[in-house]
């Protein structure tokens, strides 16, 4: 019985550890956050170790590094693709999670700036409905990034409809491209 029920704890630490290493590093995709170590010897435990890396307050160095690296790619905007059509919802992927923790610590330094975000469609439909379908587009990356931690007040949006293509509308492909926002900084006194 004494021998079932040590299985059976081993079994279960061995459950436990691999649920929590794929909930947190397939799922959440954050290993490099968080690392845990447990060794086990013939069925039994020898060993447990679980360590916890808490995440690193950002050194100046590094916000500065964060700051330059935004800035460069905020050049010609930081572009979200492949709207489904005539929809103003989309996918926010971890990429965009991590571009949103960016811009917090951007405008933690840059108070004199502002995100316009201009929503764009392909050339199906009207180009009042297409002007009305790219507002959604912006308004809805708003929302995103506002739930994300970025203050909706410095956000502000806009749309172009089918003007400004960056692809050719006569292909699936290029309309594809062509249902898109794009977030640009811009800055407070210029308005």
């Amino acid at each position: 019985m004494k021998a079932s029920s040590g299985l059976f704890a081993v079994s279960l630490i061995l459950w436990s550890a691999a649920s929590t290493y794929w909930y947190v590093c397939k799922i959440n995709k954050d290993c490099d956050k968080q690392q845990t170590e447990i060794s086990l010897t013939e069925n039994k435990i020898s060993d447990k170790k679980i360590t916890v890396e808490k995440p690193e307050e950002k050194t100046a160095k590094d916000t500065v590094s964060i700051v330059n690296e935004l800035t460069e790619k905020l050049k010609n905007g930081y572009t979200l693709y492949n709207f489904p059509k005539n929809s103003a919802v989309n996918n926010v992927d971890n990429e965009f999670k991590k571009f949103a923790k960016n811009l917090k610590i951007y405008f933690s330094k840059n108070k004199d700036a502002e995100i316009l975000i201009t929503g764009y469609t392909d050339n199906t439909g009207t180009p009042k409905a297409n002007l009305y379908v790219g507002k959604k587009r912006a308004e809805f990356l708003k929302i995103k990034l506002s739930e994300l931690g970025i203050d909706k007040n410095i956000i502000k949006t806009t749309s172009k409809g089918q003007n400004n293509p960056v692809a050719d509308n006569n292909t699936e492909e290029g309309r594809n491209k062509n249902r898109r926002a794009v977030i640009t900084i811009i800055n407070k006194q210029t308005q």
